[in-house]
């Protein structure tokens, strides 16, 4: 028969009781708060981390706006160099940063990397210079077909208006460069009639041949131009002749030409003259060595003056 409990033991079980329940109501309101919070957690990553992606993705699309930018650049520098083949190297020498730039921006976006860091700050900035000295380019090159066609027809009146242009010079500062650049280009010499073959010698006579064999000197005539605006002074005439293989006929390691942009290539002939602005018959020869002989097939010539190509033509032996 069970010890009836005494009201003292009944209150303590009652108080014992409603303990655990507040205990295990403040368990429940702290996982539910802590479950809030980790959720609220969860939710702030995940939004970080889409606009981290989105951020990623834009970048991307930046990049690949820039990289178009370059290409549109490279395709009118391409377009440029193939309508003025007198300014092929210096236009090259432009798109070559271009396409180094557009390299750059490839690796930028390999790595992850974004437009806004310092380094992307710097590529975009680059690409504004590259942007800028194309259209001076193109402004220059614009200018100088006018003043092309101005020269041919009034070669005499544009004499003149450089003449006032440099007396104005020191007004004229901010112009300076690109006037003298567009001169410098328009004082080159020009070549037409170019055309070169082979001939056999004998005595004072020459008698063209058309077979490899026979040859005894290698032939390059052309006609030099007028021009109004030239330096009357002595100048050198190059000749680069290559035989089929491609290989340049030279004396020496010494026979080299120093190009605008610095290169140096071999040449064949040289001819010193005194230009004075008159129309000039010339040709350049090459004699065949005896030892050498020499191979049928395409013959390329390419003719320099001032560090420039100005003429080339090509002729075939059997």
């Amino acid at each position: 028969m069970d010890t009836p409990h005494t009201a003292e033991e009944t209150s303590e079980k009652e108080n014992k009781g409603r303990g655990l329940i507040i205990l295990l109501i403040l368990l429940v309101a702290a996982f539910a708060a802590l479950s809030g919070y980790l959720y609220v957690q969860l939710n702030t990553i995940k939004k970080e981390s889409e606009a981290l992606k989105a951020q990623t993705e834009q970048a991307g699309k930046d990049i690949d706006e820039y990289r178009a930018q370059l290409q549109e650049l490279t395709a009118k520098y391409d377009s440029l160099m193939q309508a003025h083949e007198g300014l092929k190297a210096e236009l090259g020498a432009e798109r070559d940063k271009v396409v180094a730039l557009m390299r750059d921006y490839e690796r930028l976006k390999a790595n992850g990397g974004s437009p806004d860091s310092p380094a992307g700050k710097g590529m975009k900035a680059r690409l504004e210079e590259l942007q800028q000295a194309y259209d001076e380019n193109e402004a220059i090159i614009a200018d100088l077909k006018a003043k092309n066609q101005e020269l041919t027809n009034e070669n005499f009146k544009a004499a003149k208006q450089l003449e006032e242009l440099n007396a104005q010079n020191s007004k004229l500062t901010q112009e300076n460069s690109k006037l003298s650049k567009t001169v410098d280009i328009a004082k080159r010499l020009k070549t037409y009639e170019v055309y070169a073959d082979a001939v056999r010698v004998s005595g004072t006579k020459e008698k063209v041949v058309t077979k490899a064999s026979k040859a005894d000197r290698l032939r390059v005539c052309f006609t030099v131009l007028d021009n109004q605006i030239a330096d009357k002074q002595e100048k050198a005439i190059y000749a680069v002749i290559k035989d089929p293989n491609k290989k340049t006929f030279t004396t020496g390691d010494r026979s080299k030409i120093t190009l605008l942009n610095g290169d140096e290539i071999p040449y064949s002939v040289k001819k010193d003259i005194f230009y004075d602005n008159k129309v000039m018959q010339l040709c350049l020869n090459w004699e065949v060595v005896k030892e050498e002989k020499l191979a049928p097939g395409k013959y390329t010539v390419q003719i320099y003056s001032d560090g420039v190509q100005i003429g080339e033509t090509e002729f075939e032996l059997k």
